[in-house]
């Protein structure tokens, strides 16, 4: 008696590539890796490690660097455009404002 053998149903798929969303046109892709921490450390040393809507302490850990204009509405990754938000209340309002005026 030979042994057959099933035919493969799944697709491979290449996992060191994960598909990205398609973009707005006009926007800027959003940095991520090593060069990003990097840029995050720097911002949030030129503040001195200090929210910058309310001044409280920042933590990397806890907190958020912001982009001050997002990127869906033409903001970009240089350090100008970013600031340290802690997440609460300064992050969350501040995503909730900008939710709201695109809702509009």
């Amino acid at each position: 008696m030979a042994l057959t053998t099933l035919k493969p149903r799944l697709v491979i798929l290449n996992p060191t590539r994960a598909p990205m969303l398609q973009l707005k046109a006009g926007t800027v892709e959003r940095e991520r890796g090593r060069s990003w921490m990097a840029k995050r450390d720097r911002v949030a040393l030129a503040h001195g490690y200090r929210c910058a809507n309310c001044g409280a302490t920042w933590s990397p850990s806890r907190d958020h660097i912001d982009h001050i204009v997002e990127l869906t509405d033409g903001g970009t990754n240089d350090e100008s455009n970013l600031q340290p938000l802690c997440d609460e209340p300064c992050h969350r309002e501040k995503t909730e404002r900008e939710a709201k005026a695109r809702a509009r």
